[in-house]
């Protein structure tokens, strides 16, 4: 749900802002922040193209989701070659390394938010805005 936030706008980086601040406290919180803009920004910037996500409300998981999911999940296991190789489905293979070592850092911290719960809901979209793509 951060990804769908933080992509989402100024008030969605505010809701992920303060997903942060509750988890982490105000300083750890903002270093925490910095690590995630840093993946996210990276993703963007060097993406082969844009990244596709779902509403803020939609239940289910897009592709480009489910590989920011397992690319973290295996970057917080250690696994740098493999995360290498799941970051290189969305970027160029010389940047694919830098990014699974931006998700080793920030996997930790998602994990620990995950754990504590959602951090804001929003309304649930209508059929007609269900998601972005």
């Amino acid at each position: 749900m951060s990804i769908r936030f933080w992509m989402d706008g100024p008030e969605g980086r505010d809701e992920v802002w303060n997903g942060f601040a509750r988890c982490f406290g105000a300083t750890a919180g903002r270093a925490e922040m910095r690590s995630f803009e840093s993946l996210l920004t990276s993703l963007c910037t060097f993406a082969r193209r844009p990244l596709v996500r779902h509403g803020l409300g939609c239940t289910c998981i897009g592709s480009d989701e489910a590989i920011l999911t397992t690319l973290a999940r295996e970057a917080i296991c250690g696994d740098l070659a493999e995360a290498t190789m799941i970051a290189s489905l969305l970027v160029p293979v010389r940047h694919a390394e830098p990014v699974a070592l931006l998700a080793a850092q920030v996997g930790p911290a998602m994990q620990r938010m995950a754990r504590r719960g959602p951090t804001a809901q929003r309304s649930q979209p209508g059929p007609q805005d269900r998601t972005f793509h």
